[in-house]
C-alpha cells in the first residue's frame, strides 16, 4: 500500500469517527488505519478512546498490543494482548500477536508455544493457530513437531497460504525439494505471491533447471519489483546461461536496493547472488547486531544452500547458543 492509499484510508476513517464519535468500532478502525501508516501515537490515542467508550473492547486492546509490539515496551504489549483474549477467548489475532512477540522479539519459544496452545483450547482446530505453532517449532529446531503441525494446519484449512508458506520453508530446510515445489505450486494456485515464486526459483536453480528458475524469479519480480533477493538470485541464474548483460542489469538494481537494508538483509542478498564470502561477512555483523528475529536464522530460505558451509554452521551455533 502506498502513502496516497494510506492517507485516503485514514481520511475516510477520520470522517467516520467525526460523524459517529461514540462508535467504538469506528475508533478501532481509525486506530488500525493509523497503525498501518506507522503513525503509532495517533493509533494509540484512537485505541485508548475506544476503550474509554467501552472498557470491554477487545479489538482496541489488541490494537494497543500491536502498537506496543513496535514501540515497546514488550511488557505493555503482553498486557494488552492478554487483556484482549481475556475479554474474548475466541480472539485469534490476539493469541497470534502475543505468540509472535514471544518468539520473534523475546526469544521465549516456550511461552510462544504455550500461547498458541492456549488459543487452541478456546479455538480448537483453528488452522491459523496450528500453523503458528508449527512455525514456532521450526524456529526451535523441533522439525518433526513443526512438520506435523503445518500438515495438520493445511488439513484444517486447505487454502491457507500462511501454512503452505511455512511448510515450504520447512521442506527447503529438510532438503525435500520436490515437496517444496509441490507446496509452492499449490500456494500459487491459491494466491500468486512473490515469495512462493522466489523460493521455487531457488530450488529450480539448485536442481539444475535454470529456465524454470528464471521464469519463476522473473514472475516474483513482476509481482514485487522491490524483491532484491529475487533479482539477485535471477542475476546468478542468468550468468549460468550466458545472459551476462541481463544478469548485470538485474544485479545492479538489486545491489542498490539491498544497500539500503541492514547487514542481515544485505547478507541474504549476497547469499542468493552467489557471493558466499561477502554473505558470511555481513551475516556475522548482522547477527552480532541482533538484526534477525530469534530462531529465524535456523530456517531462513536465503541461507538454505549455505547450510553445510563450516563458517555458516559456526555462526549458526554461536547465535543459537544465546537463544
Amino acid at each position: 500500500m502506498n502513502t496516497e492509499e494510506e492517507n485516503q484510508i485514514i481520511t475516510a476513517a477520520e470522517n467516520a469517527v467525526r460523524h459517529t464519535p461514540t462508535d467504538v468500532e469506528k475508533h478501532v478502525e481509525l486506530g488500525m488505519a493509523y497503525f498501518h501508516a506507522q503513525r503509532f501515537d495517533k493509533a494509540m490515542a484512537a485505541f485508548q478512546r475506544a476503550i474509554e467508550l467501552n472498557p470491554n473492547a477487545a479489538a482496541a486492546y489488541n490494537g494497543i498490543g500491536r502498537v506496543c509490539y513496535h514501540t515497546g515496551p514488550p511488557e505493555k504489549a503482553i498486557e494488552a494482548y492478554t487483556q484482549a483474549f481475556s475479554l474474548d477467548h475466541h480472539y485469534v489475532d490476539a493469541y497470534f500477536g502475543l505468540g509472535v512477540l514471544y518468539f520473534a522479539q523475546l526469544g521465549d519459544f516456550d511461552a510462544a508455544v504455550e500461547t498458541f496452545q492456549d488459543g487452541l483450547i478456546h479455538n480448537p482446530n483453528n488452522g491459523f493457530l496450528v500453523a503458528s505453532l508449527g512455525n514456532t517449532y521450526a524456529r526451535m529446531g523441533r522439525f518433526d513437531e513443526a512438520l506435523a503441525s503445518l500438515q495438520q494446519a493445511i488439513h484444517l484449512d486447505p487454502d491457507s497460504t500462511y501454512a503452505y508458506g511455512n511448510l515450504g520453508i520447512l521442506y527447503l530446510h529438510l532438503r525435500r525439494y520436490e515437496d517444496v515445489i509441490a507446496t509452492c505450486l499449490r500456494s500459487i494456485e491459491i494466491a500468486d505471491e512473490h515469495s512462493a515464486r522466489r523460493m521455487l526459483g531457488y530450488v529450480y536453480d539448485w536442481l539444475g533447471r535454470p529456465e524454470e528458475a528464471i521464469a519463476q524469479l522473473e514472475r516474483s519480480i513482476a509481482l514485487e519489483p522491490q524483491d532484491y533477493e529475487a533479482r539477485g538470485a535471477l542475476a546468478k541464474v542468468l550468468r549460468t546461461v550466458d545472459r551476462a548483460q541481463d544478469a548485470h542489469a538485474h544485479y545492479a538494481i538489486a545491489s542498490k536496493m539491498a544497500a539500503q537494508d541492514d547487514e542481515y538483509g544485505q547478507s541474504c542478498f549476497h547469499a542468493v547472488s552467489g557471493n558466499v564470502e561477502e554473505a558470511l561477512r555481513l551475516l556475522e555483523i548482522g547477527l552480532h547486531k541482533g538484526q534477525v528475529q530469534k530462531g529465524w536464522i535456523r530456517i531462513d530460505p536465503e541461507f538454505a544452500f549455505l547450510y553445510d558451509n563450516p563458517r555458516f554452521q559456526a555462526l549458526l551455533a554461536d547465535k543459537l547458543a544465546f537463544q
